[in-house]
């Protein structure tokens, strides 16, 4: 019978640690956006919106399946 390691995560894994330096880098480009947002200027709000569009429209089109237990709508 062939033996299958298992690995368990851990806080101190190179995932976790991974996920964490994304984690930061978005909510560092959040606030970003945030303060380009805030500084009333039409043509750069306009620029983010755009943008967002724009990444939306490429790299949203694929859902993710994930079924959430707690959805009660059919």
């Amino acid at each position: 019978m062939s033996r299958i390691n298992l690995c368990r995560p851990t806080m101190m894994s190179w995932m976790h640690l991974f996920q964490t330096f994304l984690h930061i880098i978005q909510i560092v480009l959040s606030y970003f956006l945030m303060l380009i947002f805030m500084t009333y200027n039409v043509w750069l709000c306009c620029a983010v919106v755009l943008g967002a569009a724009v990444g939306y429209f490429l790299f949203g089109w694929k859902k993710s399946v994930i079924v959430d237990v707690t959805e009660h709508c059919h």
